[in-house]
């Protein structure tokens, strides 16, 4: 389990019924969907037994119509910001603690001419030594 893994079962949970990946499907596996993808973990502050830190998480709508990413993208990131995330917050090595989203853009159309809105997802994690 990972924290996109938790973000990914948040938004199942809210009914994004959607195909959800870690890399972005061709149109041939997949028309629309919605890819969730982790960064690393980067330390802010160490104690004796724990260390804090971020954990940036990438989501991002695919959709033929702009129109639909961009009202898919901007129903998640509703859906991540208002979530209780009790439910969600043990992601294997990590314990998210506190999130923070960036408001979804624009960021691309694929190679196969499908338009693509993302938005991110910075969770505050801690992980036991």
């Amino acid at each position: 389990m990972s924290c996109a893994d938790s973000i990914v079962k948040l938004l199942a949970d809210a009914h994004f019924s959607c195909y959800f990946s870690k890399v972005l499907p061709t149109a041939l596996d997949c028309a629309e969907p919605i890819v969730v993808v982790e960064g690393a973990f980067s330390r802010d502050a160490r104690m004796a037994e724990e260390e804090r830190g971020t954990v940036v998480v990438t989501v991002m709508v695919v959709r033929e119509v702009m129109a639909d990413a961009e009202d898919v993208a901007v129903a998640a990131e509703l859906a991540v910001r208002r979530a209780d995330w009790e439910p969600y917050a043990d992601a294997g090595a990590y314990r998210i603690i506190g999130i923070d989203t960036t408001a979804p853009a624009f960021k691309e159309r694929d190679s196969s001419g499908r338009h693509v809105w993302a938005f991110d997802v910075k969770c505050t994690v801690v992980r036991s030594l």
